[in-house]
């Protein structure tokens, strides 16, 4: 980020970067658990990775598409998206690891 100089869309293109290591990183957590899982646990992880897909996509849309905040909704937009997908990565992470 301190080599976009303030630049919006290379902050934007900073930020899809770190997005794509950590959707990576979040795609092969979610498969080893999904891997590991059976019956009702297989059936809850299903369900809760969609509920979290689902709001993840809604929220990151919504940021992006807010009229009050200009070329900055596509920032603060990534920023949750981010922070989103680190959290739930380190999280899927973590039962992985049990």
């Amino acid at each position: 980020m301190d080599k976009a100089e303030g630049v919006s869309t290379k902050m934007l293109d900073c930020g899809k970067t770190e997005i794509d290591k950590w959707d990576t990183r979040l795609n092969t957590a979610y498969q080893a658990l999904l891997a590991s899982s059976k019956g009702e646990a297989h059936a809850q992880l299903l369900r809760e990775q969609r509920a979290w897909l689902k709001h993840h996509l809604s929220e990151t849309h919504r940021l992006a598409a807010d009229p009050n905040n200009g070329s900055v909704a596509f920032l603060d937009s990534q920023a949750f998206e981010l922070q989103d997908i680190a959290d739930r990565t380190l999280l899927l992470e973590r039962r992985a690891s049990r």
